[in-house]
């Protein structure tokens, strides 16, 4: 497997997608009084169909079965490499998150810059990762559908979790609240994050490996 995403960096994914454009992504988390979600979003609307744009133009899966690997570890492969990807964004997200908070030291008008932020930021990918990779690997091909509901999926989740903080005063003070029992439940919400992340992507690797068998490439 590890072949595989060494494959996926130097061959399959432009570079672009994977320092460039985390960097960019990140760097909007430096305009005050915004909604943060969609600086993480547009992994969703930019890297995810032009990267399996590239798949198809390139015959990777094609490729790839051709290797002395089974279907069950391309799958993992390319879960795995989008997964790292994710991951850096997060990443690149956090660092610029902390130098907001640095800057302005202010609240934002729509969710704070916090660990609850990127509990529930995990929680998007996660449940954008859980619609598309099954979806898409019914065919290991057709990427416009698998898209559109998984992005359909993490708008509506972030968009919900906007809403709440915007006019519910208790779900408010419990993702933004300053007391110390609001921070460590914020921390809370991080670790859940991070959990539900790797749950759903192991639910969604299962899922898209029965499904991949399936497929006469």
């Amino acid at each position: 497997m590890r072949s595989l995403i060494y494959k996926d960096f130097k061959l399959s994914i432009n570079w672009f997608f994977f320092i460039i454009m985390p960097f960019l992504t990140g760097a909007l988390f430096l305009i005050p009084q915004w909604p943060f979600f969609i600086a993480l979003m547009y992994f969703f609307f930019i890297t995810v169909p032009n990267v399996f744009a590239t798949y198809n133009s390139q015959n990777d899966f094609g490729f790839a079965i051709m290797m002395p690997v089974s279907k069950n570890d391309i799958v993992k492969g390319k879960i795995s490499s989008f997964i790292i990807i994710e991951l850096i964004h997060l990443l690149t997200g956090a660092i610029f998150a902390f130098i907001h908070v640095k800057l302005y030291g202010i609240d934002n008008f729509m969710l704070d810059l916090n660990f609850a932020f990127f509990g529930i930021a995990f929680m998007m990918f996660a449940l954008f990762n859980i619609v598309f990779f099954p979806i898409y690997f019914k065919s290991a091909y057709k990427y416009g559908i698998p898209t559109i509901a998984a992005n359909v999926a993490a708008i509506l989740f972030a968009a919900a979790v906007e809403l709440l903080v915007l006019f519910n005063p208790v779900f408010r003070n419990f993702l933004e609240g300053r007391s110390p029992e609001m921070k460590v439940l914020q921390i809370i919400i991080l670790i859940a994050g991070i959990g539900i992340f790797a749950l759903f992507n192991f639910i969604a690797y299962k899922m898209s490996a029965k499904r991949f068998e399936n497929i006469d490439l």
